[in-house]
């Protein structure tokens, strides 16, 4: 296992990442320390628009499922998805930046989710589903969260920067905390992503 401190200087938080029935828990894709330097640059820029508060680079990822709290005893089974299957990836092209209102979160996503995105998501929420886990009624719009607590402005008018064209390398199962000063992520398990070879993922 591996942990991620999330403090603002980098720091260390010492505490569980287990919540009153379990561990709040997500399936996401990581990017690798390239990927995630060209997205905190992306953060950079934002944050001299909006303000907020900047993710750090060992934060950065793109959600595919989150679960909230689970019971302890179920981590098991659902690391036991990423085991199991042989999941093929791909390359996504990073090229706009999005905005939630609502949570004040500004994003880096793609104009388009390509094939291969689409199909790990479906595949993973048909295999959660079969577990109990009751599929988001939203739409999937893949994006990585850049700032937190963004302030006012116009979305339109910051410039992207050059297109990055991220290649994810593994798909994790992750335990969260969060904290005033930021979240404290655990992987527990890690699966690595198949670049158009092997089969695709299947229903089990």
């Amino acid at each position: 296992m591996k942990t991620y401190p999330a403090g603002p200087r980098g720091d260390v938080i010492p505490a569980p990442v287990t919540g009153p029935t379990g561990p709040r828990v997500f399936f996401a894709l990581w990017p690798d320390a390239a990927a995630a330097e060209a997205l905190s640059g992306w953060a950079r820029r934002a944050h001299a628009a909006f303000g907020g508060r900047v993710m750090r680079p060992d934060t950065l990822h793109l959600t595919l499922a989150f679960l909230g709290a689970v019971p302890p005893e179920r981590v098991a089974e659902l690391a036991g998805l990423l085991s199991d299957a042989s999941l093929i990836g791909g390359t996504l092209r990073l090229d706009r930046y999005g905005r939630f209102r609502g949570p004040r979160i500004v994003w880096a996503g793609p104009s388009a989710s390509p094939p291969w995105l689409d199909a790990l998501h479906g595949w993973l929420w048909r295999a959660l589903a079969r577990r109990g886990f009751d599929r988001p009624d939203e739409p999937f719009r893949p994006h990585v969260s850049l700032l937190r607590r963004a302030g006012p402005g116009d979305l339109d008018a910051l410039a992207v920067p050059a297109p990055l064209d991220w290649t994810p390398r593994r798909c994790v199962l992750v335990a969260s905390a969060p904290r005033p000063e930021g979240s404290f992520y655990e992987i527990l398990a890690e699966r690595a992503l198949g670049a158009g070879a092997g089969r695709p993922p299947g229903d089990s």
